[in-house]
């Protein structure tokens, strides 16, 4: 048989959203930076994203990361994000996902003595990011991580949205998302609304990027709305709040997913909802949880006031698997829609 391009992937999940991470597979990427390397990747190789992330080795929701040495000598690993669309600047799940598989592994190692946490340094596109993989009985329990900074971009603003005009918030966190309230349209954050849901996201990310132009003050490569945090009143009385978010080209995060959850917090905290390590527990779509805080102020980024925020979170391993390209095969990656 004529084996090419052999990729060596593990599949997990975090909170339901896949996460497909690429150990092995892929050509030196040269650049000094996360975000040099990612514009190589979008220029030279894509091919291997559309390979990877589409129909038939994926389908039009999964999500990918491919794991590579750091951009610092402070850091410990290197992350690309990718997805059905491109490629993304920050992912949260993924960060927890890819934490879980590193220890579980044995590729970190837990601290001296009788240590009950590891710690992992990732370079991202959007920054630094520090996770911390909480061990009971051998086994990583959860893993909990700071993300970059975050801020609330826009507050209590309205969208002209085709005939319709919706209150909207956006925060970033690590990327730009609009949050609206499902019930502004008549939705609800359940499975069976997905594709109106779907479909309602395309409608807002065009009005927003109609009326404003979003990009990172310090890094102009990150920019545009990334997705639409669509809100919704918690199920569990425990919680504080539920949402669901379609990103990229209508892709839907089965998880809180944790960038989200750190744009929300910004914005909450912005309003006064939210105050300093008080704790938010966020439900899913699929009723899966992770837990954040707002751990205080961050430097500031451009003219914006960021604030620190932690989110937690569970993966689990899923597979491990070989992917190779069979020559033979006359069709390319595609999505049916």
């Amino acid at each position: 048989m004529d084996v090419r391009e052999v990729f060596h992937v593990v599949d997990l999940h975090a909170g339901g959203e896949p996460l497909r991470l690429i150990v092995d597979g892929y050509p030196p990427i040269p650049g000094g930076t996360i975000l040099e390397r990612r514009a190589y990747l979008q220029e030279h190789l894509d091919h291997y994203r559309r390979r990877l992330m589409w129909e038939p080795w994926g389908h039009e929701d999964m999500y990918g990361c491919l794991l590579l040495p750091p951009e610092r000598e402070t850091s410990d690993f290197g992350l690309i994000f990718m997805h059905n669309a491109g490629y993304s600047t920050m992912c949260g799940h993924a960060v927890i996902a890819v934490t879980r598989y590193l220890v579980e592994t044995g590729r970190v190692a837990p601290g001296p003595g009788r240590a009950i946490e590891a710690t992992v340094r990732y370079d991202v596109p959007s920054g630094v990011v520090t996770a911390h993989a909480v061990i009971e009985d051998g086994h990583v329990a959860s893993v909990w991580f700071e993300n970059v900074p975050a801020w609330a971009e826009v507050l209590n603003e309205t969208v002209q949205v085709e005939n319709r005009v919706l209150p909207i918030d956006i925060g970033y966190g690590g990327a730009y998302y609009a949050l609206v309230e499902a019930d502004a349209l008549g939705l609800t954050v359940e499975p069976a609304a997905v594709p109106a849901l779907k479909e309602a996201a395309r409608r807002i990310r065009r009005a927003v990027e109609t009326e404003r132009v979003l990009r990172h003050p310090v890094e102009p490569a990150i920019e545009g709305l990334y997705g639409v945090i669509f809100t919704a009143p918690p199920r569990d009385p425990r919680h504080r709040a539920r949402h669901v978010t379609v990103f990229a080209d209508r892709e839907v995060d089965r998880s809180p997913c944790g960038s989200c959850v750190s744009a929300r917090m910004a914005v909450e905290h912005a309003k006064g909802l939210l105050h300093v390590n008080e704790p938010y527990a966020v439900e899913s779509v699929l009723d899966t949880v992770f837990e954040g805080k707002v751990l205080g102020p961050g430097p500031h980024a451009g003219p914006h006031q960021t604030v620190r925020t932690t989110v937690a979170g569970t993966a689990y391993i899923v597979a491990f698997r070989r992917f190779y390209l069979d020559p033979t095969d006359p069709l390319p990656p595609f999505l049916i829609r």
